[in-house]
C-alpha cells in the first residue's frame, strides 16, 4: 500500500486508511446498509473526497417494518427459498413481495 500512495501522491491523488468500527449508509425510503468493521479508503483528488467502503453488511428495514408471516410464506414458496431468506428479501426490498421473488429467483440462478 506504501509504494501505491507514494505513486499516486505523484499524480496529486491521496489515500487514507479509515479506521472505522461501524458505517451506516441510510437510504431515502428508510432503509440502512450497515457495515460492522469494514475496510474503508478515504481518498481525495483535486479537492473531492470519496470513501470506499468494503466488507459484509446487513440491512435494516425502516421504524417498525416487519414482513408478516403470510408473506414471508408466499415469497418462500414462490421463490424456492427458506423463510429466513424470503424475510430478508421482503426486508431488503421494502415489503414488496414481487421485487422481493424477482430477486430471489435471479439471485438463485
Amino acid at each position: 500500500m506504501r509504494d501505491l500512495k507514494k505513486a499516486l501522491k505523484g499524480m496529486n491523488i491521496d489515500l487514507q486508511e479509515v479506521d472505522a468500527e461501524t458505517v451506516m449508509i441510510k437510504l431515502r425510503d428508510g432503509r440502512k446498509y450497515v457495515f460492522s468493521n469494514p475496510s474503508v479508503i478515504l481518498t481525495r483528488v483535486q479537492g473531492q473526497e470519496t470513501f470506499q467502503i468494503v466488507g459484509k453488511y446487513e440491512i435494516e428495514s425502516p421504524e417498525g417494518y416487519s414482513p408478516s408471516d403470510e408473506d414471508v410464506k408466499l415469497v418462500a414458496s414462490q421463490a424456492g427459498v427458506s423463510e429466513e431468506e424470503a424475510r430478508r428479501a421482503l426486508i431488503e426490498k421494502n415489503g414488496d413481495l414481487a421485487e422481493a421473488i424477482n430477486y430471489l429467483l435471479q439471485k438463485g440462478g
